[in-house]
């Protein structure tokens, strides 16, 4: 499947067909995307948060979190991307269940995944420290999520590209959204409440 995800670009319906192709023939032939892609952002922030530093809101000086807080940090980026993958697989499928298509998880979870890609190579915006280069980024890689969704629906999951379609992709990218802002609270409370007083007592001053 990793061949076929340069030819997103060049020819996304012949792309989305021949993952699709492999998807059936390898249900979870996504996983090594997943667990590897995911590691991009969770080992951007950690080296991003205790090598490069990071502005923090209210703060625009940059600062530096020590390594046991930055390590916490990244294996809750990383356990978070995938949850979000795993919530949004499973939206997926509820949303288009009632069609003839009526994907599998495993169907779900590719097209989840490579949907993503996006934002998993967006991570290494992480390294930088500039709030403006983060927001602009992410909002690039969001954007361009979309896209491969809105284009890759009808073609991988077999259907007609009509008003119907659209309207299950905009479900699906509603329900993308609302699953991020949830997860990703979720797990920064995570990481936040174990550092014992916030994340100002585990900034490490630079030497």
């Amino acid at each position: 499947m990793l061949t076929h995800l340069p030819a997103l670009i060049t020819s996304p319906a012949d792309a989305w067909e021949r993952i699709r192709q492999d998807a059936d023939k390898h249900p979870w032939g996504f996983m090594p995307l997943m667990l590897l892609g995911t590691l991009i952002p969770a080992a951007a922030s950690y080296i991003g948060a205790t090598h490069v530093g990071w502005q923090f809101y209210g703060n625009d000086e940059v600062q530096f979190l020590r390594p046991a807080s930055g390590l916490l940090l990244a294996v809750m980026c990383y356990l978070g991307f995938i949850s979000a993958l795993i919530i949004m697989s499973l939206m997926t499928r509820w949303v288009l269940y009632r069609t003839p298509q009526r994907p599998s998880i495993p169907t779900s979870l590719t097209f989840v995944t490579v949907t993503a890609l996006p934002m998993m190579l967006a991570g290494v915006i992480a390294l930088l420290p500039y709030r403006p280069v983060l927001l602009i980024g992410g909002g690039l890689a969001a954007g361009l999520s979309c896209i491969l969704l809105f284009f890759g629906l009808p073609s991988y999951m077999r259907m007609p590209r009509n008003d119907h379609t659209r309207f299950y992709a905009a479900c699906i990218v509603g329900t993308g959204l609302l699953t991020l802002a949830v997860v990703g609270f979720i797990f920064l409370e995570m990481w936040w409440q174990p550092l014992d007083g916030g994340l100002y007592e585990n900034v490490a001053d630079p030497e």
